[in-house]
């Protein structure tokens, strides 16, 4: 009779304690959901972004062309920049609603994170490249566009113009590149989380993204600034 008890006990004992475990899991599985959808908006905002700098670019490109007709020179460069910049849209577009379908949270969330990892492997790094030519040829354009004098547009200094240039490249570049990089490393940390059954990466990660927000907001203002200044000089 006391064996039995014992038996009875010890069954009631591991059903509570597989109970627990699948309402931890639940838990855990939940609040990892929460933070990858989070996670996801700034790469979304990103696409839309830069997808609204190449459709600028469209409309620019458009009205420099007629500004440069009679420029043989200056119609082959902007030709050149608007054959990329609609293969770029058109790849935008499709990396959009690839990201999209990518995040179908019918799936599990396991399967989701690792699908994301493979989209910012390849798919991603190749939009980023784009994006960044992408905000070079706005800043271009919108000078052509200004400094247009009936169908010309002269460089003083071409070795500055270039080296401004690679700069420019370096920072957009560089800039969202740390964004994707971040996001690869959220992604590993969750899934790990995910499959150990504990929260240790995910939390260090939010701890550590917590203390670096004042980072973020004094480069968003400094770009904001600095956005700002070249609009009103190149405006003068």
């Amino acid at each position: 009779m006391k064996n039995d008890e014992l038996i009875h006990m010890w069954q009631k004992g591991s059903e509570r304690l597989f109970s627990d475990r699948k309402t931890d899991k639940n838990m855990i599985t939940q609040y990892l959901s929460e933070k990858t959808l989070k996670g996801n908006r700034s790469i979304h905002f990103n696409l839309v972004f830069y997808g609204l700098i190449k459709v600028a670019n469209l409309i620019l490109l458009s009205l420099n062309l007629e500004g440069y007709s009679n420029n043989g020179t200056m119609v082959w460069v902007l030709l050149a920049q608007l054959v990329f910049t609609i293969g770029a849209l058109v790849y935008g577009v499709h990396v959009f609603y690839r990201f999209k379908e990518i995040n179908d949270y019918s799936d599990s969330l396991a399967s989701l994170i690792q699908k994301q990892l493979r989209f910012f492997r390849r798919p991603y790094e190749i939009w980023l490249l784009l994006a960044s030519f992408s905000a070079i040829i706005l800043a271009f354009n919108l000078n052509f566009y200004i400094d247009n004098d009936q169908g010309t547009y002269v460089i003083h200094n071409k070795l500055f113009v270039t080296g401004i240039t690679l700069l420019m490249f370096v920072f957009i570049y560089g800039s969202l590149k740390a964004v994707s990089l971040l996001g690869l490393r959220r992604l590993k940390f969750y899934l790990y989380d995910l499959q150990q059954g504990v929260l240790e990466r995910s939390e260090s990660i939010e701890r550590a993204r917590k203390r670096y927000l004042w980072l973020w907001v004094l480069v968003f203002l400094l770009l904001t600034v600095s956005l700002v200044f070249g609009i009103l000089k190149a405006l003068q």
